[in-house]
């Protein structure tokens, strides 16, 4: 048994132990009574189906099983690979599939960060093995098998509905409840869509992670409203979503705080500091009483409909600490400091929305790299995924991006490594997906993706010498 399962055998029976120890009386010859445990529990805590769910033809089978996988292995290059003896990197040639049910017996609760950018079903073929390909006719057998007997306007949106979502889901499913797995307690998923599928692989997240689980959803506008659309109106974003193992394990790190107006003019030994509005827009009646200044002894009141954003007798106590400074000169304000010792944290809430990273950056960093032509098209811009990291991983952690696609990835990895002198390393996978010979791609030499993306790593590295560049080269052989 190599452990190519959703679950290891060792992880599963470890878990059936556990059930049996706690609840023995449900077991007969070693196996669970599923009647007992029905009975046990009683109808209030369970349900025979799920009253809330996305379904569609060939979710119940698309889990990976045990015996699918037997045959199946890593098989090291170390010709392709980049000081393999010294690099914690790793570029898997293969369906991600396969490789997903091949890291469950290593990185089970060790992966930190899970990037996903699919094919996003817009028409086009995607090479990766969903193992459960339905024709049109398979399709129509199974909704008349469902008892619908009559084609109307309703009929004719489910079947082409389901022609057009069924696939895709069962190639993006498995995946995602495989990469679950993976995660660390505190890790998170990370998925680029748009809205041909945004909807269903939210639905899918909220039935695999749960809806406590949802951290938020980015939105990318990634693109100028430029171009004249036939009925004028143009999409310019893309999502992000975000799912954590635990929600409440996850804090972004949030975005730093403009702190350049803080200075020390007067050498105050409390530090950095600035001028901070003494009223508030809330209060009561205690929070509006008169300040006398102790040199020229003018009044002080809050203007009108505000108050005081401290108590009476923090006047004296601050005026002593010099954080209340008086003017010996009628006609002027008091000054309260506010001290930068005094913020409660040096960040804000990010925003849902980024506005800054066009896909173009991402298409001008892969130009840079390859004067001689543009080998892949729509390239996600480093520093879109360098966001990410930066607020959903640390130091050591290890990121594992299922389509790797031009490597964009593992270049914003190496990218934010040098940055912040971080450790962080990858695992990349990426289909034998040949490129098209009409291509830029292939007209400099590339036969496959996973070709171009080897080579973007090997070239984006050399621009980084500070950080493990290296990688281990494997591909999936059955």
């Amino acid at each position: 048994m190599q452990g190519k399962k959703l679950l290891s055998f060792y992880q599963k029976q470890k878990k059936i132990t556990e059930l049996r120890s706690l609840l023995p009386q449900l077991f007969v010859d070693d196996k669970l009574d599923v009647q007992k445990l029905k009975i046990y529990l009683g109808k209030e805590h369970y349900q025979e189906e799920s009253n809330y769910a996305l379904t569609w033809f060939g979710k119940g089978n698309s889990i990976p099983q045990a015996g699918d996988y037997e045959e199946i292995k890593l098989v090291f290059d170390k010709v392709k690979s980049l000081r393999p003896k010294t690099t914690r990197n790793k570029l898997i040639e293969g369906d991600n599939l396969d490789v997903l049910c091949l890291l469950q017996k290593e990185y089970v609760g060790k992966i930190k960060l899970i990037y996903i950018d699919p094919p996003y079903n817009t028409g086009n073929d995607f090479a990766y093995n969903d193992r459960f390909k339905i024709s049109q006719n398979q399709y129509l057998d199974f909704l008349n098998d469902s008892g619908i007997e009559r084609v109307d306007s309703s009929l004719k949106n489910q079947i082409e509905s389901g022609e057009i979502h069924t696939n895709w889901l069962n190639m993006i499913y498995p995946r995602i409840v495989l990469a679950k797995q993976l995660l660390t307690a505190d890790g998170t998923i990370a998925i680029s869509i748009d809205e041909s599928e945004k909807a269903n692989v939210q639905v899918i997240c909220n039935e695999v992670f749960g809806e406590d689980n949802f951290v938020g959803c980015f939105v990318w506008v990634n693109r100028s409203n430029s171009s004249l659309t036939s009925n004028l109106f143009a999409t310019n974003h893309e999502y992000i979503l975000l799912y954590a193992k635990d929600a409440k394990k996850v804090k972004l790190k949030g975005e730093g705080k403009d702190l350049s107006n803080y200075s020390n003019p007067d050498c105050d030994p409390k530090g950095d500091w600035i001028s901070d509005n003494p009223s508030a827009a809330s209060g009561n009646s205690n929070s509006r009483f008169t300040i006398i200044n102790p040199f020229t002894k003018e009044e002080y009141l809050p203007p009108v409909g505000r108050y005081w954003a401290f108590s009476e007798n923090r006047v004296q106590e601050w005026f002593a600490s010099g954080k209340l400074i008086f003017p010996k000169e009628k006609g002027k304000r008091f000054l309260l400091k506010k001290y930068k010792s005094e913020l409660k944290s040096l960040y804000n809430s990010i925003s849902s929305i980024i506005t800054d990273i066009p896909t173009s950056k991402g298409t001008r960093e892969l130009k840079d790299l390859y004067a001689e032509g543009l080998p892949f098209k729509y390239p996600k811009p480093t520093d879109l995924l360098l966001l990410l990291l930066e607020q959903l991983s640390e130091a050591e952690d290890i990121i594992l991006d299922l389509f790797a696609g031009s490597a964009s990835m593992a270049h914003a990895i190496f990218k934010g490594n040098e940055k912040q002198t971080f450790n962080r390393s990858f695992i990349c996978t990426q289909n034998i997906e040949l490129v098209k010979e009409d291509s830029d791609a292939f007209r400099m030499g590339f036969s496959t993706i996973s070709d171009l993306a080897r080579d973007r790593i090997i070239r984006a590295g050399k621009l980084y010498p500070k950080v493990d560049t290296g990688f281990r080269f494997y591909k999936v052989e059955k």
